[in-house]
Formats: structure tokens, C-alpha cells, sequence
């Protein structure tokens, strides 16, 4: 070997030689430096993470300085998702996602370094899922056996599921699993298959005041037991729900309505249950589901954004639920040009300065302007406020380009 190849060589093994005493200062620092300030008892739990496990506390902080809160590599769920790259995955992907989860507040329900619950849950199951559900606190007459025992677990996902309400199968399915499908089970549900029923349109799945875990609104007919008023009816169209609401098709002659193409079934039975319901008007499921049948791209589209409207499932807070004379159908009317529905949280915003209705037209469109010109409350959007562009100037130039 020639002197160039010799001094190649030493040179790459010295730099091997290098790596390898860096990593093991890293580690001989990492285990006996940390503990000089910080308590090792308080790692010292039933559960510990695997870095702190190993003494690897370099895993994720940075022992000298760093651009996050607590000398973190990363920030949040970034960090997290380095390891955990599956269930990252699964929360970005699958259709619904525990709030905390969607943030990247891992730390709302899990200890980073070490905890005395499985899965570095900060406290009991139960009581952490109540911390923030806490409209499940009031103590009702009848107990679901899964809520009463604390196993929230056994029926929802913690971080994201495809089914609603974070559910780990589709709701018959679930409840099937525990609850045998008998003549007997059958013969009270009018010996409809039990497999194509959603058990949760007419039961709580936690607790209730009711027997059978009945929900608290329910409709007429079957309240009162008289499931024949309906199921008896040879005509299940429209016609049958207006023998009893015949005035509410006027609600629904407007240029825009929630008018869908009947088939075999009433239209209503879109966004109503005709049994009870844990909603106003009886709507299916809970906030949101009715809507997000049909419009499950805007749904999407909310997930994904940065900035999101408060309590955007409530989509009756603000929207007309049968028909309007405006796009949208926003609440109230076009008197005040579609911003009533906006107007009834924000009242302050009425003496804003910016005109808006038939006094000030959007260049972009020429119609007259209203709150929705500049905010997209419905869909969300990576500015504050849900602005449809930056506040300092990229949104105002669109319409004021001479400034």
C-alpha cells in the first residue's frame, strides 16, 4: 500500500474511532450528568419510556440548546413521530381524529418520560378522558357496563378511527360484540336485522335517565310506544312525515334547499331520525354527522387547516337546515346580506368600518360584500381568524391593488 492509501485509511479510522467516543461521552454524560439536576426518581415509575429506559435522554433533547421549550430536537407531535411513524400516519389519514391528537398535544394525555398507567397515560383512563368530556360527569339512573368500569377503551380509539365518535368498528358491529343477536333482541326492535340498525340513533352509549339507555329527545310516536303510526304507513316518502308536519315544506320553497331525490324512503330520514336522537330536531348522530354524510370533502378539507372555526361541527349554529335565498343558506336574511348568523357571536364586528352589502361590491366577483368576502369560517385556512389571506396586506391587495 502506498503512503496516500496509508494516510486514507488512518484517516477514516480515526474518524470512526471519533464517532464512537463522541457517542460514548453522549451516553456517559446522558446517564450521569442529567440526574445531577434533575431527580431521578421522578423517572423512576410502572411505565418508563424506552429513551429514558436506556438513558438516552439525548434522543430527544438537546443537552446544550435548542429552538423548543424543554431543549426538544423537535416540536410536539414532530418529535413524537419519529418513532412512532405508524400511528402518525394513522391520525393524518383515517377520517376522524381525537382533537389533542390532530394538534400534536401528546402530552395532554401522555407523560413523555415515565407514568404509572400503560401507555404513559397521565392518569387513569376514565378520569382523563373526563377531564376534557366533562358534559359525561352528571350521574344518570342507567349505566353503560363498559362506562361504569372506566374501559372507554373498549369501544373508541384514542388517537383516530374511520368510524364516527373515534368508534373501533361501526356501532352494530360493536355493540353486536357484546350484546347477542336473539330472537328475544330482536322481537323489541320489530325483528329488523340487527346488523343494518345503528343502535346509537335511539341509545345512549354511556349513561342515561332513561331505561335501555333511551335517548332523552325522541319522536312522538315513538315515545309514546305507537310504532305503528308509521311502520304500519303503506306510503315511508315524504308524504308520510307531512300527515304530521304539514306545514314544513314551506321552509323548504326557496331558490337553495335541502330538498334531496326521494326513493324508497322519506328525503327527512337524511338528517332525521324518526326515533330519538341526542340532538335538537332529532338530527342523526351526533354535530356534524348528518352534514358530513353529503359533504365529507369539506369536512376533509377543515381537518387539514390551520386555523378552524369554534365548534365548527355545529354546522345549525350558522347554516339554514331546509332552504334560503342565499348561497350557503346562512342564517337570517338578506337584509343584512347573509351576515346575521355571523353577527350573532361577533355583534362588536357590526361597526366595523370596511362596507359590505349592496353599498360595496367584491371586485374578485361582483357580488356585494358580506363577512365570508374576507373569512372562511366553513372550511378553515392556514391564516388567523380564518382569513382567506395574510392580515398585513396579501389578503387586502387582492381587491385594493392600487396600494
Amino acid at each position: 500500500m502506498n503512503s496516500s492509501g496509508t494516510i486514507k485509511t488512518a484517516v477514516m479510522l480515526c474518524s470512526v474511532l471519533l464517532m464512537l467516543f463522541t457517542a460514548n461521552m453522549t451516553c456517559a454524560a446522558t446517564k450521569n450528568s442529567c440526574y445531577a439536576c434533575h431527580d431521578k426518581a421522578a423517572f423512576n415509575k410502572t411505565v418508563i419510556h424506552a429513551p429514558v429506559a436506556q438513558q438516552r435522554c439525548d434522543q430527544c433533547h438537546n443537552p446544550h440548546l435548542a429552538r423548543h421549550e424543554g431543549l426538544l430536537h423537535q416540536k410536539g407531535a414532530e418529535l413524537c413521530a419519529g418513532c412512532h411513524a405508524k400511528l402518525t400516519k394513522q391520525i393524518k389519514t383515517q377520517q376522524f381524529t381525537h382533537q389533542p391528537a390532530l394538534q400534536g398535544q401528546c402530552d395532554h394525555c401522555h407523560n413523555p418520560h415515565a407514568a404509572n398507567q400503560p401507555h404513559l397515560l397521565n392518569d387513569e383512563p376514565q378520569p382523563l378522558c373526563l377531564s376534557c368530556h366533562d358534559n359525561l360527569r352528571a350521574a344518570k339512573k342507567f349505566v353503560h357496563a363498559p362506562f361504569s368500569q372506566g374501559e372507554c377503551s373498549a369501544c373508541h380509539n384514542a388517537h383516530s378511527s374511520d368510524n364516527p365518535m373515534l368508534l373501533r368498528s361501526q356501532a352494530q358491529q360493536l355493540c353486536l360484540s357484546c350484546h347477542a343477536n336473539t330472537s328475544k333482541l330482536r322481537t323489541k326492535h320489530l325483528n329488523r336485522d340487527l346488523g343494518k340498525i345503528d343502535c346509537l340513533e335511539c341509545h345512549q352509549p354511556h349513561q342515561a335517565d332513561n331505561k335501555a339507555l333511551l335517548r332523552d329527545i325522541q319522536h312522538q310516536p315513538f315515545q309514546q310506544g305507537k310504532c305503528k303510526t308509521c311502520h304500519n304507513s303503506n306510503n315511508s316518502s315524504i308524504d308520510m312525515c307531512l300527515t304530521c308536519h304539514p306545514n314544513i315544506m314551506a321552509s323548504f320553497n326557496q331558490p337553495l334547499n335541502h330538498v334531496l331525490p326521494d326513493s324508497s324512503t322519506s328525503f327527512c330520514f337524511s338528517c332525521h331520525t324518526p326515533h330519538a336522537s341526542q340532538q335538537k330536531g332529532l338530527l342523526r348522530g351526533y354535530p356534524g354527522e348528518a352534514c358530513r354524510s353529503c359533504h365529507a370533502g369539506k369536512f376533509a378539507q377543515r381537518k387539514s387547516s390551520v386555523h378552524r372555526h369554534p365548534n365548527d361541527k355545529n354546522c345549525v349554529d350558522c347554516h339554514q337546515l331546509h332552504g334560503s335565498s342565499m348561497p350557503a343558506m346562512p342564517k337570517g336574511d338578506r337584509q343584512n346580506n347573509g351576515d346575521s348568523s355571523c353577527l350573532g357571536c361577533h355583534e362588536n364586528h357590526s361597526n366595523f368600518s370596511h362596507p359590505t352589502g349592496d353599498k360595496a361590491h367584491d371586485p374578485r366577483n361582483g357580488k356585494p360584500m358580506n363577512c365570508t368576502s374576507c373569512h372562511d369560517p366553513c372550511n378553515g385556512t392556514i391564516y388567523k381568524y380564518n382569513l382567506r389571506g395574510t392580515s398585513d396586506k396579501g389578503l387586502c391587495i387582492q381587491c385594493h391593488a392600487g396600494y
